[in-house]
């Protein structure tokens, strides 16, 4: 079967990795978890005999839309005059809906383009019919979809009624496109969604979905000899010891992230420090009184968040904590000549802890992975967290699901010091417990391969293949 994936944004695959190794810094495609997910089905399904392609805005993709870019100008200033200030970089409504109609059609006739050039049994379309960040994209593809009559697997991993997504249309138009489009129904078209808060408030729209998880292959992993080998090396270049604490943050620099709170837990960490003095830890080295608790950041940016990040980064400055950016270095590939690793798994090296301090994701991307990296994970328990991950019985270190009512000066969140000096604690005790720490990753292992892995999602492709074979095109 021959199958299509659409999205904004792709990660690169097979050969391309090695030609594309100069991207925007200020630009995490190919590294969010969107991507990622569209890179494991692509891969699973080329495995299952099934001839894949992806269409995209990143060059890269095996049909390059530039068009699907959500965060071009054009893009941004529709969404900006349907959802946030108002009418104010055009004339009127008739004025924004002409703009809005005439790059419809275009993009229309681009993705029809790519439709006839690979003639795909079935699609699989992610986040396009979910949020309204390029509403131009997802009316030209629900109008395909219908002319077209091709079966489409809609993957949402975000909704509208989500906390961190809020839409609200400043005209008439806008709001006939959310009520329509978000997400639109029709007979050849099935839903997915990765929570099971989305599928029960898709069912209030009356959109019947289906839930598929987050997944990860927990038999790929480093050798322990390339790990250490990748691990040494990553260190040594950022001058951190062998005998130093790396708290890793994998997740990108956008506020919903609260990046924030793993600076304030370093912070806490490293005043109590004095208490792992001398004694050993998990892989057999000693905490000595030159040791450091070093925050290293690997997650990429993104353009619309630059002042969310100089916010942080002042806030790191001013806590006088060990932090380092690694993100200019981070890559969907592996590009050692170029000094260039993946986030998972190479990253997840040079980590003795993860820290997961999101307060909202549609599921946990960088969660899976930290899991699968055999770390153990300090997290904020988020919505989703709590009702999918944590009732299937996952051990993390929790800094509870509650932030002070009052942001700082800068505007970033903060918790109670009562949750930092207990995650602080906590971690101190596992970082010198060679048996509590194996117990602990090595349940979370077991849990996730029972409930998050390539198994679950392999399930999850034959049925919609299946599915799309017995309503045919």
């Amino acid at each position: 079967m021959k199958v299509l994936f659409i999205h904004f944004r792709s990660a690169p695959a097979g050969q391309m990795k090695k030609n594309r190794a100069h991207v925007d810094p200020l630009d995490s495609a190919g590294t969010d978890g969107v991507s990622l997910e569209m890179t494991k089905r692509r891969d699973l399904l080329e495995a299952m005999g099934h001839i894949v392609a992806v269409c995209s805005a990143c060059e890269w993709a095996d049909f390059h839309i530039p068009d699907l870019e959500f965060d071009s100008e054009e893009t941004m200033r529709m969404v900006r005059n349907s959802f946030d200030q108002g009418i104010a970089d055009v004339a009127s409504e008739a004025e924004l809906r002409n703009a809005f109609d005439n790059s419809r059609l275009e993009l229309k006739r681009q993705l029809a383009a790519v439709i006839e050039d690979f003639t795909p049994d079935m699609l699989f379309v992610h986040n396009i019919f979910c949020l309204p960040i390029h509403p131009v994209a997802t009316v030209s593809l629900a109008e395909l979809l219908k002319e077209q009559k091709l079966p489409c697997a809609a993957i949402h991993h975000d909704i509208l009624s989500e906390g961190a997504y809020k839409f609200t249309p400043t005209n008439n138009f806008a709001r006939s496109l959310l009520e329509e489009y978000y997400p639109p129904v029709m007979p050849k078209l099935r839903h997915w969604t990765i929570n099971t808060r989305n599928k029960i408030a898709l069912a209030e729209k009356g959109v019947k979905a289906e839930v598929i998880h987050d997944t990860i292959d927990f038999e790929y992993r480093l050798k322990p000899t390339e790990r250490a080998r990748i691990r040494g090396r990553l260190r040594a270049k950022y001058g951190i010891e062998i005998n130093d604490v790396v708290l890793f943050v994998g997740a990108r620099i956008v506020p919903n992230k609260q990046t924030e709170l793993a600076g304030h837990l370093t912070a806490v960490l490293q005043s109590v420090q004095q208490e792992m003095i001398g004694k050993r830890l998990y892989h057999g080295e000693v905490f000595s009184n030159k040791s450091r608790v070093v925050l290293v950041l690997a997650g990429r940016p993104e353009r619309a968040f630059l002042d969310y990040q100089r916010k942080l980064f002042e806030l790191f400055d001013r806590l006088n904590i060990v932090w380092v950016y690694v993100g200019d270095n981070v890559r969907p590939y592996r590009s050692e000549d170029e000094g260039l690793y993946s986030l998972y798994p190479d990253w997840y090296a040079i980590a003795d802890f993860v820290l997961y301090t999101t307060g909202w994701e549609g599921f946990g991307n960088q969660l899976l992975e930290a899991f699968a990296a055999e770390l153990p994970v300090v997290v904020f328990e988020y919505p989703v967290f709590k009702e999918d991950i944590a009732p299937k019985g996952v051990e993390v270190v929790s800094l509870g699901d509650t932030l002070l009512s009052e942001s700082d000066s800068m505007g970033l969140v903060q918790i109670s010091p009562e949750a930092l000096n207990r995650a602080a604690h906590r971690i101190m005790a596992l970082l010198t417990n060679p048996e509590e720490w194996s117990r602990v990753t090595s349940n979370n292992i077991k849990v996730c391969k029972k409930y998050f892995s390539y198994d679950v999602l392999r399930a999850h492709l034959d049925d919609a293949i299946e599915w799309a074979r017995s309503i045919g095109s």
